[in-house]
């Protein structure tokens, strides 16, 4: 593949994810992608073939992200473990107010489908999985089904903010509108974390 090449193959996924973010998945279309691209709708099929073949590796390429940046700070056993779990919940957060078309397209086929082998379920799952060995790692003492309950509550609670962001009337200073919020709202859930143990 020329450099010509790749770079309108990554200027089409980006210009995908870009359209997700604004437009939502079901009302996403090639033509709309093609154009914020600045390429054209063979390009699309040329790299891709179908609009669901773009939108399945735009969504691939984006979970494996995710789960890429929250192993590696499950893996980080420099900092203590509060500030790990404040991390993770901080990237988490800050991800669904970044990018909030491509966080509900994830979550879309797991929560309306109920497809729990979709590669974002996995991918979700995989992260809980790891941060829940960490946990056994650093509460030996503490009853293994107690730890997962709990972890599983606040992971549910995230899970439902990035789907729905405004939903319940919340203090402005746990609402993810920026950087600082998304910090204070971390710190809030690891609070409730240790406080449900």
């Amino acid at each position: 593949m020329t450099k010509k090449e790749t770079t309108t193959q990554e200027a089409i996924l980006l210009a995908t994810i870009d359209c997700i973010n604004e437009f939502g998945i079901e009302d996403l279309t090639t033509r709309m992608i093609a154009e914020k691209a600045g390429a054209n709708i063979a390009s699309i099929n040329y790299y891709f073939r179908t609009k669901e073949q773009l939108v399945n590796q735009t969504l691939e390429i984006t979970i494996k992200h995710m789960l890429e940046d929250v192993i590696a700070a499950i893996e980080d056993k420099s900092l203590p473990f509060r500030q790990t779990l404040t991390d993770i919940f901080y990237y988490l957060i800050s991800g669904a107010r970044n990018n909030p078309g491509i966080t509900t397209a994830h979550l879309y086929s797991l929560v309306v489908k109920k497809d729990y082998q979709s590669i974002s379920a996995r991918s979700f799952l995989a992260a809980f999985n790891n941060i829940q060995e960490r946990l056994l790692e650093n509460f030996p003492n503490e009853d293994p089904g107690q730890l997962e309950l709990v972890l599983s509550t606040i992971f549910s609670a995230i899970m439902f903010m990035m789907l729905t962001p405004d939903f319940f009337p919340i203090d402005e200073r746990y609402r993810h509108t920026d950087e600082e919020h998304c910090r204070n709202l971390a710190e809030h859930y690891v609070e409730l974390f240790y406080a449900m143990l």
